[in-house]
């Protein structure tokens, strides 16, 4: 079989009497060939968590503010039912948000539209 990428490179580092006879154990528990593939598969693990830790950084405020948002939509859809619900049809609906700038019912703005539509928009 042949060997795509070839190993070039060599790296050392000194360990203690103790330390090689725990990687020996280890390499034996985990099946590896050798202390070095047992180093270089630990290496490649700590790279690989450490670049999911960022990814998971990254997309953390990203999520909560998608949650802020589904929360602010969730809200003001429960307010519309309310409403819909007690007959209130055709009045401004102050939004979630507090604000204060009023919604536009569904009446007012299918108004809006035929108003584009005719040319008679204000």
């Amino acid at each position: 079989m042949a060997i795509l990428k070839p190993r070039e490179r060599l790296v050392y580092f000194r360990i203690t009497e103790d330390e090689f006879h725990q990687f020996a154990n280890v390499c034996e528990q985990e099946g590896a060939r050798s202390i070095s593939d047992l180093a270089r598969s630990a290496v490649q693990r700590l790279i690989a968590e450490s670049h999911r830790e960022r990814e998971g950084q990254d997309i953390a405020p990203k999520m909560q503010s998608l949650e802020k948002l589904i929360a602010e939509v969730t809200a003001q859809l429960q307010m519309l039912y309310a409403l819909r619900a007690q007959g209130v049809a055709g009045e401004h609906v102050v939004n979630q948000s507090g604000d204060g700038t009023p919604m536009e019912t569904n009446a007012e703005y299918q108004g809006h539209n035929e108003e584009q539509l005719n040319g008679t928009a204000s």
